[in-house]
């Protein structure tokens, strides 16, 4: 997603940014004792009004036909780039369920991700039921979806409720200017290949490293 000059196009940084400012608003909401579902909820409200602003959804609250043609449903059309949940509990398995899961409220042993994400799929406007709300929808949606088109975020962290609170403990540059300053270092070390971990894939018949 970054370039070679390892900096963002104006239209990636765009994307990025309202991805994080919802993370961050998920964050917010991310107190011992708080109900787990103000994250998603602030997440989802960030994102929607990034979403309007740019030109990808008509409002933060708008609506398209969604289901059988011969049957529409409303779905919001913040779910038309950002169709999975806010996040996970982690433990012994990748997607545990975390204790938040059973009592609605974040506690102490919470253990659980913030991953929210933005996609912006080619073939979006040509998936859509055909009816005359969603006709009208394409025609107003297209420029920003072909300005937008192929770009796609999501910034995932992890968390623990401990009894000083809840912590972020992935740790990871995550702000563009971090993320854009570790990539511009990268390039300009070079890429640096671990010799051990060459000569394991060659000797357990992977194929021939260079």
């Amino acid at each position: 997603m970054v370039d070679q000059g390892a900096r963002w196009t104006p239209d990636q940084r765009a994307i990025y940014q309202i991805v994080r400012n919802a993370q961050a608003a998920a964050e917010r909401q991310a107190k011992l004792g708080a109900k787990a579902q103000l994250m998603s909820d602030s997440a989802s409200a960030v994102m929607a009004a990034g979403l309007a602003r740019i030109g990808l959804i008509e409002s933060p609250n708008a609506t398209y036909d969604c289901g059988p043609a011969q049957q529409p449903q409303q779905c919001s059309q913040l779910e038309l780039y950002y169709m999975h949940g806010l996040g996970h509990g982690i433990g012994l398995e990748v997607h545990d369920p975390d204790q938040f899961y059973f009592t609605g409220t974040i506690g102490q042993g919470s253990a659980f991700t913030i991953e929210p994400g933005i996609y912006v799929r080619e073939n979006l406007l040509e998936i859509l039921p055909k009816t005359a709300k969603n006709d009208a929808l394409v025609a107003k949606l297209r420029p920003a979806v072909e300005k937008y088109k192929n770009v796609g975020v999501r910034i995932e962290d992890d968390y623990i409720g401990t009894d000083k609170g809840v912590e972020w403990i992935s740790r990871a540059p995550r702000e563009i200017a971090e993320v854009e300053a570790m990539m511009k270092e990268a390039l300009a070390e070079g890429t640096k290949r671990d010799a051990s971990k060459v000569d394991w894939y060659r000797r357990t018949g992977g194929p021939q490293a260079p």
